[in-house]
């Protein structure tokens, strides 16, 4: 099916429809409980995700949707299109050169090829499948949606087209939109986690450790990591944990009373990134963000180079495919207080 088709396509329980965001074709899922909107031009990015008891957003809106929501080209900066919503990141995060052969020295781009690449769209029963060819590397990544309730389940695939094999990264990039006092929720096996980066290094070098959920700063001043405070601190940090045995983690919104929960194999998705910006980046604008980004990811840092030095990608032979999924929960209330959290 495609998308001119897909404004008729109703069930009894999730409606789909086409429409438009600026210039671009966007689709909308909608059932009693959630409205999703993505757009395949812009790699099946989704832009939207609302409850619809309380018409709660969940995610960080762009305020220029004009920047936000143009083309892409290919190699671009992904901060040049004021970041927002849910991307995916593959083969990589961090810009780098790809090391072994026979692909050494191919340059992958900036969290990776998916989100400035058209994904192409069809209907399969009451999912979206949106499928994306990698330019970078010999790979075909598709991802099928679906709302069950007040769940969004994704299922990705991951095929390599070439005779050699092919190592990997795959991040979730969900821009969550919060508030202060807004809680980060890890399962409680994350005692420490692993530092990306850190503005100004302020909980320590790429590569080090800190404590987790209350970390020393370089400073010696204690802070509670899993607390949002300002747009105004002038923070940004990614972290990540160790390999995990639950695939959990979530945000807690008080004053709004809504929470929101990631749940994945830990078996096939290992880590999560934690993106926590406050007012700390882009570096290079006046502009800067308020967000938390929790990213369940095949490995660990960012840089597909270096996870590949450290053994912590994903591995495909020449010519196999690879599944993985993700579900994401919506609810009103606190989070710990879910049956299901565990």
């Amino acid at each position: 099916m495609t998308l001119q088709q897909l404004s008729s396509t109703v069930s009894s329980e999730t409606s789909i429809r086409e429409t438009r965001i600026g210039s671009l074709h966007a689709v909308v899922l909608k059932n009693g409980w959630l409205g999703l909107t993505v757009v395949p031009e812009l790699g099946g990015k989704i832009v939207s995700l609302i409850r619809n008891d309380s018409g709660y957003e969940y995610l960080l809106q762009p305020h220029d949707p004009e920047q936000a929501y143009r083309q892409r080209n290919y190699g671009d900066k992904f901060e040049d299109y004021e970041p927002s919503g849910f991307d995916e990141c593959l083969p990589t995060i961090a810009d780098c050169l790809y090391p072994e052969e026979p692909f050494s020295e191919s340059r992958l781009p900036d969290h990776g090829d998916i989100w400035c690449l058209l994904s192409a769209i069809e209907i399969v029963g009451e999912q979206i499948r949106l499928t994306s060819l990698i330019r970078s590397l010999p790979l075909r990544f598709t991802k099928k949606l679906q709302l069950r309730e007040n769940i969004v389940r994704l299922d990705y695939e991951v095929t390599n087209l070439s005779q050699s094999t092919v190592k990997f990264l795959w991040s979730a990039h969900p821009l969550l939109r919060i508030e202060p006092s807004a809680e980060i929720i890890l399962p409680d096996e994350v005692k420490e986690v692993e530092i990306g980066w850190s503005r100004d290094n302020r909980l320590g070098k790429s590569g080090e450790r800190c404590a987790w959920p209350k970390a020393a700063e370089c400073s010696g001043r204690m802070v509670e990591l899993n607390q949002v405070v300002s747009p105004r601190a002038g923070t940004a940090e990614k972290l990540f944990t160790h390999r995990l045995s639950e695939g959990l983690c979530g945000v807690f919104l008080p004053q709004q009373s809504e929470s929101i929960v990631f749940r994945f194999d830990p078996q096939l998705v290992p880590y999560v990134g934690i993106w926590l910006c406050q007012g700390g980046w882009p570096t290079s604008s006046a502009a800067k963000q308020f967000t938390v980004a929790l990213e369940p990811c095949s490995g660990r840092l960012d840089s597909l180079e270096e996870a590949i030095r450290r053994n912590e990608c994903v591995t495909l032979a020449a010519n196999a495919t690879t599944r993985w999924w993700m579900e994401i929960e919506a609810n009103g209330g606190d989070l710990r207080s879910l049956r299901t959290w565990k």
